[in-house]
């Protein structure tokens, strides 16, 4: 009986230390939000195009489409000794002549070796992208290589090499007008304002899309032939910083 006297005292008194917790005032806050915008000049611009090669087999239409991808490089590298091209995708399809009707000939298990549907060669195309230094010559770049027989050409985006400075500097500028419109809460409210409780915060980069369309039928004396300039002012990059702050109330 002792024993089970002793236990429900501890609960009780357990029971008790939890109805005093749940008691406790909560600490008085403000909590704001704060907005920073960065603008900065971009250092890089991403190039896309696609290539295709045709031939009678497979491998022609390969060939034709390295080359011709070859000669691009060799040229946009001549503007920028650094911009590499990267490879997304590459494709080898059969081509079938224009008296084919058949819609239904691309399943596998259906392919027509004689008649207006037959086999007459093959398109090899290729996927690449670059991105250069070379902002200014971004728009040059582009006429070069539809030049060189490369379609769809185009300048994706603009962007920032290194966006990390840009993203701190727009993250203090949110703790600053974070800061502000606390202090004058404050200030309205006559109460004194404390320390910061806690930040939470989001950064976001800004970018754009400029298409510049080109042609795949490669022109003749690509290397000889003076580049079309081009004047091309990108637009800053905007980096943006959206925070929330909350600050104790002293009592």
């Amino acid at each position: 009986m002792r024993k089970l006297t002793i236990v429900a005292s501890l609960v009780a008194a357990s029971q008790g230390s939890t109805v005093w917790a749940q008691a406790a005032p909560e600490q008085p806050k403000i909590i704001v939000d704060g907005y920073g915008e960065v603008k900065s000049v971009p250092d890089v611009a991403t190039i896309q195009y696609n290539l295709r090669g045709e031939g009678k087999t497979s491998d022609e239409a390969v060939r034709a489409m390295v080359a011709s991808g070859d000669q691009i490089e060799k040229t946009l590298q001549s503007m920028d000794s650094g911009a590499e091209p990267r490879t997304s995708e590459v494709r080898v399809s059969p081509a079938r002549g224009s008296a084919c009707k058949d819609r239904e000939y691309d399943r596998e298990d259906d392919q027509l070796s004689t008649g207006p549907c037959a086999i007459d060669g093959y398109v090899a195309t290729q996927n690449i992208t670059i991105r250069t230094k070379a902002v200014k010559d971004a728009g040059t770049m582009v006429g070069l290589a539809a030049r060189g027989g490369a379609y769809n050409v185009r300048v994706e985006n603009f962007d920032l090499s290194d966006p990390r400075a840009a993203k701190r500097q727009a993250i203090a500028e949110g703790l600053a007008d974070a800061q502000a419109r606390a202090a004058a809460i404050a200030a309205g409210s006559r109460v004194t304002l404390g320390p910061i409780i806690s930040i939470s915060t989001t950064a976001q980069g800004g970018s754009q899309d400029i298409v510049i369309t080109g042609s795949r039928i490669r022109q003749p004396n690509l290397v000889s032939l003076s580049p079309v300039t081009v004047n091309l002012q990108a637009e800053k990059i905007t980096t943006r910083a959206n925070v929330t702050v909350t600050y104790a109330i002293e009592r």
